[in-house]
């Protein structure tokens, strides 16, 4: 891979569109993709529906999707590119100090069953002996990966936490547009509480949503792209909402910690989604990721998602190919490792999921 930090001979202008969950992330490493590899291209961003929709009709080079294109076009693969985690985020007013939900609980609260912010689920989850995970680090104090790329855990710690929660009401903000984030965490929801969430996952949240979401719009509400929910929750104390964590920053929000299968309470950062990016297996033909929402790693993050390069195998001009090979390996192994705060986990080639974007990468041309 060593394409990806010597810049090409022959530079090349793409076009592309898609998620937004990357826009942050491709924006951060403009000047050092340049620099890397020569090549540029603008991003609209515009979800992963709009994305699909240009790569179905010719319109990009390539596209970004946090979720699966289908049905595919001719010569398409989906290159799980960037592994993600998707953040819950909250405006409790004051400080925004950061709550715990177990999935059951969250579920709930997406779903319309949990309107308040006193609720016993919640009070609950809040109010009790919770375990966090505390990595191995080297000398220098980063984070040592295993051979699957994933965090190491060097053990758990017990915290009793004392919550007083308010008495105010919920309210959601989901994505009104097709969103492979939505889809990623209604995925989620429906492996993690199917008796809660019945629905099938789906870039529509209101499609995916157990019941009728216009049933109750004072609870429920939407807004386009990641940047408008975020910014909506940041302005209606009591809010929930789904973005990439990096926006907490941008907005004041708290950070949800989330309670895994292994019963330790995980907040979403590159590490947490690197360690459920291990438990994932995929698909050889298509390149689609089916994450192990069930898996009991220590370190997991429950609501992770991948951002799949939507690419040809035959783009008919050598080029075009090269230049979309280098732009696949610059986000997938070089880009999230320059900025580790935007939570985008860092991967190498040897790590099993690196392993499977090299996979698929090999056959783009």
């Amino acid at each position: 891979l060593s394409l990806i930090l010597v810049p090409a001979a022959n530079a090349a202008v793409l076009k592309a569109a898609g998620a937004t969950s990357v826009s942050g992330l491709i924006d951060k490493c403009k000047a050092d993709y340049q620099t890397a590899t020569g090549h540029s291209f603008d991003y609209p961003g515009g979800g992963s529906g709009a994305g699909k929709t240009a790569f179905t009709n010719g319109t990009v080079d390539f596209a970004f999707s946090d979720s699966a294109h289908s049905p595919m076009i001719a010569n398409e693969i989906h290159i799980p590119t960037v592994l993600w985690p998707v953040a819950i985020l909250t405006n409790l007013g004051g400080s925004n100090k950061p709550i715990t939900l177990s999935t059951d609980t969250l579920a709930g609260i997406m779903a319309g069953k949990i309107t308040n912010w006193n609720d016993p689920a919640i009070v609950a989850d809040n109010n009790r002996t919770i375990n966090t995970v505390i990595y191995k680090k080297d000398a220098a104090g980063k984070v040592l990966k295993d051979k699957n790329g994933a965090p190491v855990v060097l053990r758990t710690q017990a915290v009793t936490q004392h919550r007083t929660m308010p008495n105010l009401p919920i309210t959601v903000w989901y994505r009104s547009d097709n969103s492979g984030t939505s889809n990623n965490l209604t995925r989620a929801l429906n492996k993690l509480a199917p008796s809660v969430w019945t629905n099938n996952p789906a870039d529509s949240f209101a499609t995916a949503f157990p019941g009728t979401i216009t049933a109750n719009p004072v609870m429920f509400r939407s807004a386009s792209g990641s940047a408008g929910v975020a910014l909506n929750v940041s302005k209606t104390k009591g809010s929930i909402g789904y973005a990439e964590v990096s926006f907490a920053d941008t907005y004041k929000l708290g950070v949800t910690a989330i309670i895994n299968k292994a019963g330790n309470a995980i907040t979403p950062t590159s590490d947490s989604a690197a360690a459920a990016g291990g438990e994932a297996t995929v698909d050889d033909t298509t390149g689609l990721i089916t994450f192990n929402y069930l898996n009991t790693n220590a370190a997991a993050y429950p609501l992770t998602a991948t951002t799949y390069a939507l690419v040809s195998t035959k783009y008919g001009d050598a080029a075009k190919a090269k230049a979309v090979k280098d732009t696949v390996a610059f986000y997938a192994f070089k880009c999230p490792g320059l900025y580790p705060a935007l939570g985008f986990a860092s991967l190498t080639p040897e790590s099993k999921f690196g392993q499977i974007v090299i996979k698929q990468w090999n056959k783009l041309g």
